[in-house]
């Protein structure tokens, strides 16, 4: 059930690597209008992660991932507070609506009794992994680098065969099973928007 919090509603966006999840997040930001983001990717100097063949073989624990700046981040937005982002020393202000990514909805204890509405967005892993080699290509081509991108895709495609799937495979089943909205990932963009937009509005507190 979500949490009850009278200072602002935190909402997690989840789903597989590729699945668009920063992207939902900036529109989200844009359509809610008092809302602030949190991206997972921005915590990763300060965050600590099994080694994924082992943590799949000992039951896939949630919590072996663990952001301790991020969570304090997320309680001092939750507070009221202002923080400084950690990736490019700017003030992020605290707002009516926190928008985070986290790929484990509410399944992780370090951050859950925080997490009032989280959406799954939903699909195919195959997609996903389209996805998300087309966005490395696209970056990759724009720095004028293919064969960086060639040997980027040598060390990530076994990865993904032998463990990568099987990681987020477990992911989404698990938060499908706890979240509050499962969201069409094959949506168009604005679509899956303002979708999202529509249910978390529904959720607000009503003054």
């Amino acid at each position: 059930m979500p949490a009850n919090h009278d200072t602002c509603f935190v909402v997690a966006v989840s789903g597989p690597s590729g699945a668009g999840k920063s992207t939902v997040i900036r529109n989200l930001v844009e359509r809610l209008g008092d809302a602030v983001a949190l991206y997972l990717d921005d915590y990763d100097a300060s965050s600590i992660y099994p080694d994924i063949e082992q943590w799949l073989a000992d039951g896939a624990d949630p919590n072996q991932f663990q952001t301790p700046q991020l969570s304090a981040d997320l309680r001092a937005l939750h507070g009221g507070a202002a923080i400084t982002r950690p990736h490019n020393g700017q003030l992020a202000q605290p707002a009516g609506v926190i928008v985070l990514e986290e790929p484990f909805g509410r399944e992780r204890a370090e951050v859950a009794s925080l997490i009032d509405f989280v959406v799954c967005v939903d699909l195919s892993l195959e997609i996903a992994l389209a996805r998300k080699l087309l966005r490395t290509l696209d970056s990759f081509l724009a720095e004028q680098t293919p064969d960086a991108f060639a040997k980027q895709l040598r060390f990530f495609l076994p990865w993904y065969i032998e463990s990568g799937r099987e990681l987020y495979r477990t992911v989404q089943q698990r938060v499908l099973q706890n979240c509050d909205m499962i969201a069409n990932g094959m949506l168009p963009t604005d679509a899956l928007a303002d979708s999202i937009a529509a249910a978390i509005q529904d959720r607000l507190p009503k003054e």
